[in-house]
């Protein structure tokens, strides 16, 4: 039988060799990003040029937006249109559970046959009374 002294120093070793195994890989790794890695600054740069030339491309507009005749009407429509949109969708978390048992009821009104939620089952199951 090994003597203890000796399996701990062997361990220790392998401790060792496994410690400078992993600064050398990660050194190696370092170098190998910092060689291939693009500087951010370069990429900063990419940025700003394409938005330059996207900006010269577009070329020079009036700046200033001609309002609408009807701006105020079309207010209004938008917000008839958000509270019957708030009105929809509470209609149909409370008749349908939400927007998924509204496209089944819908579904099953296209195909012609029940809904799955009242759809009995094929094999209905057998109660024995106790």
């Amino acid at each position: 039988m090994k003597s203890i002294d000796a399996e701990i120093a062997a361990v220790e070793q392998r401790i060792g060799q496994r410690k400078v195994a992993l600064a050398y890989h990660t050194r190696a790794a370092r170098r190998r990003a910092a060689k291939n890695m693009v500087p951010p600054l370069a990429l900063v740069g990419t940025v700003a040029a394409g938005f330059f030339i996207a900006g010269l491309a577009r070329g020079r507009r009036d700046r200033r937006a001609a309002p609408a005749q009807d701006t105020r009407e079309q207010g209004k429509g938008f917000a008839l249109g958000t509270l019957l949109m708030t009105g929809a969708t509470w209609f149909m978390r409370s008749q349908f559970g939400g927007p998924v048992g509204f496209a089944q009821f819908v579904l099953s009104k296209v195909r012609g046959g029940r809904s799955p939620a009242t759809a009995v089952p094929a094999e209905a199951p057998v109660r024995v009374p106790r």
